[in-house]
């Protein structure tokens, strides 16, 4: 047997180069760019010859050229210049292979591109920034690779981070689960792009797929809808859920006390002042009578009952009684008031022991009882002891407003009824004064 042969050394190889004939060069080229990862170090001392090779137009192997130098220059730890060889190599630089070399000059490529189209994208003359067009075809053919893999998640990532709307869109519709790449865009687009126009552009792309879906999420629509502060779009979508069907309608109240959680005062207000001025229908549906004994209903079967009984006024009504805020007050208040075990045993005690001429200590028994009856409306103790709580003046008497203002929140009546009726205040301006002081509280 003979035995194989084992290359030691590729100044042999590299010798040829010096040759005339194109053929010999060619040969040289494919034997080295089998064994450059072994023989690098011989070869980058020849590597000005193989730039000759690339950028001699008419040598019908410069991109062979390319490649053999962007590997040399990949393994010297230069990456720029391995990645301008790699982009000269065209499609020899095959991104679907996977090793080191290959995944480095990708992520680089691919950073590049992003920093193009970024900058591209906040300047003023955008054509003034000029993107290479194989810099553009390598990274395009990584979102081939990506969708090829079912990659969509990092498809994704790359689209946001290089504003690619269209491969942002390609990336969803490819998926095999629609809607959690939906979810999964909505929240990476609001913690991670931090360019505010191009981030309500992909949200208003967002809510253009979420409609296409057989079935739209009416309430994640809503939520995006909420940040684009698009209060019109939110109106139309209450509108159309009370015209619908029973399900349609209790999507509409949830959607209402999710704005009253998540949307601010003017934006609540917008809503409700676009949802009065639409019109009621010439028709309502014909109410469908219950065959079930109402002994037996559960609370959702006879909400549904209800709303099937309702008109559109009605609904309506229900909405805006909602998005007012009244309905979530009155359904906290009663938790809260059911579910307060307070001890006013201990803040007798606690008055009691104290010296009434600190002010300091004084203030501290008003923030204790503030703080076990916040949001109960249970204010038991001020009431037993109105002629002590009387006593504070200056910031203490501030204090004490405020903290009914933390017993009382969302129930201005009756706070301001009591702090009348401590404080014997009668002119206009201090009663306007308290009611600012307990609406901002």
């Amino acid at each position: 047997m003979v035995a194989s042969t084992v290359l030691t050394s590729a100044n042999g190889l590299l010798a040829l180069l010096d040759e005339d004939q194109p053929e010999v060069k060619e040969y040289v080229l494919k034997q080295l760019n089998e064994i450059v990862d072994s023989f690098w170090p011989e070869i980058a001392a020849s590597i000005s010859k193989i730039e000759i090779l690339h950028e001699t137009e008419q040598f019908k192997n410069r991109e062979l050229a390319a490649l053999v130098a962007s590997k040399v220059y990949y393994h010297l730890e230069q990456f720029n210049e391995s990645m301008a060889f790699a982009l000269g190599a065209g499609k020899l630089f095959d991104v679907s292979q996977s090793s080191e070399y290959v995944d480095t000059l990708v992520a680089k490529c691919i950073d590049e591109y992003i920093r193009l189209r970024s900058e591209q994208a906040e300047a003023k003359d955008p054509s003034a920034v000029k993107i290479d067009n194989r810099l553009e075809e390598v990274v395009l053919r990584m979102f081939d690779r990506c969708f090829m893999h079912k990659k969509f998640k990092q498809a994704l990532g790359i689209a946001l981070e290089a504003r690619r709307l269209d491969k942002i869109e390609q990336a969803i519709a490819g998926s095999d689960d629609v809607y959690g790449m939906l979810l999964y865009c909505q929240k990476v687009c609001m913690d991670v792009v931090p360019h505010r126009e191009f981030r309500q552009t992909v949200l208003k792309l967002l809510v253009r797929l979420y409609n296409q879906l057989k079935e739209p999420d009416y309430v994640r629509i809503s939520e995006i809808l909420v940040f684009l502060d698009d209060h019109r779009s939110v109106a139309d979508i209450l509108d159309t859920l009370i015209r619908s069907d029973n399900d349609k309608v209790l999507t509409a109240y949830q959607i209402a006390f999710d704005l009253v959680n998540n949307g601010t005062q003017q934006f609540l207000q917008n809503v409700l002042q676009t949802i009065s001025t639409k019109t009621s229908p010439t028709t309502t549906a014909t109410p469908t009578p219950s065959t079930t004994g109402t002994d037996s209903m559960d609370v959702s079967s006879t909400n549904a009952n209800n709303n099937n009984t309702d008109t559109y006024d009605d609904r309506r009504q229900k909405l805006k009684t909602i998005l007012s805020g009244e309905t979530t007050i009155s359904l906290f208040l009663d938790f809260l008031f059911r579910n307060n075990n307070t001890d006013l045993l201990i803040l007798k005690n606690i008055k009691n022991i104290l010296d009434t001429r600190s002010s300091v200590l004084h203030s501290a028994t008003i923030y204790s009882n503030a703080l076990m009856h916040a949001g109960t409306t249970s204010d038991t103790f001020l009431r037993e002891n109105l002629e002590w709580l009387s006593r504070a003046t200056n910031w203490a008497k501030f204090s004490a407003i405020a903290g009914l203002g933390v017993i009382h929140k969302g129930h201005l009546k009756e706070g301001l009824q009591l702090l009348l009726l401590i404080y014997h205040i009668q002119d206009p301006a201090e009663v306007l004064m308290l009611r600012v002081v307990l609406y901002l509280l």
